[in-house]
């Protein structure tokens, strides 16, 4: 099996050794590449005058380049889509494909399903006010930590749901405000 593809030039340099009436093994030394590798690339060369890469085999694609940049960029807009609406997506397109094919095309393009993390809900406001408390200077007296009520919270359900909700992203992504469900602690008694 090849691991290394050579460039066009040097394909064309080997073709026009041969031409010129050098055997393998000189234009092997010559070029510094292996013989079975300038064999081949003369016998592909007489056979089909050309030194170009040809097509591979295999089955072609069975979404057009453009349906799967659609449904990449339906993913990366709405995160939280599921399967099922991309498959109705791609069907009132005209292509009808199974589900394992458009994870498969999310996943090439580094898009991946997971779990939602959940975050605390916080406006701007908030955020301002955490970050200006943490960096003023606090006098750290040991009666001001006794002021501080260091009570358990309750979560009560009444903002969203507990179930589990899934995201298209990438994976350094998991973070980002449009990955996460916010959650909020309702006070309680």
């Amino acid at each position: 099996m090849k691991n290394k593809e050579h460039t066009r030039q040097v394909r064309d340099t080997v073709v026009k050794n041969f031409k010129a009436g050098f055997g393998y093994k000189k234009i092997s030394q010559a070029l510094n590449i292996p013989r079975s590798t300038v064999q081949a690339i003369i016998l592909k060369w007489k056979e089909y005058q050309t030194t170009a890469n040809l097509p591979r085999p295999g089955r072609p694609s069975k979404l057009s380049a453009h349906t799967r940049r659609r449904l990449i960029r339906d993913a990366t807009k709405r995160p939280m889509i599921t399967l099922d609406e991309l498959q109705r997506s791609t069907a009132e397109v005209g292509d009808s494909v199974h589900r394992t094919t458009i994870s498969r095309i999310l996943h090439k393009s580094g898009l991946y399903g997971r779990v939602a993390r959940r975050k605390a809900f916080l406006k701007d406001i908030h955020k301002k006010c955490c970050l200006k408390f943490a960096t003023s200077p606090l006098g750290d007296t040991p009666n001001m930590w006794k002021k501080v009520l260091w009570s358990d919270e309750t979560k009560m359900e009444l903002f969203g749901n507990n179930a589990k909700r899934y995201v298209w992203r990438k994976s350094y992504t998991a973070h980002h405000p449009e990955h996460t469900i916010p959650t909020v602690k309702h006070g309680g008694g």
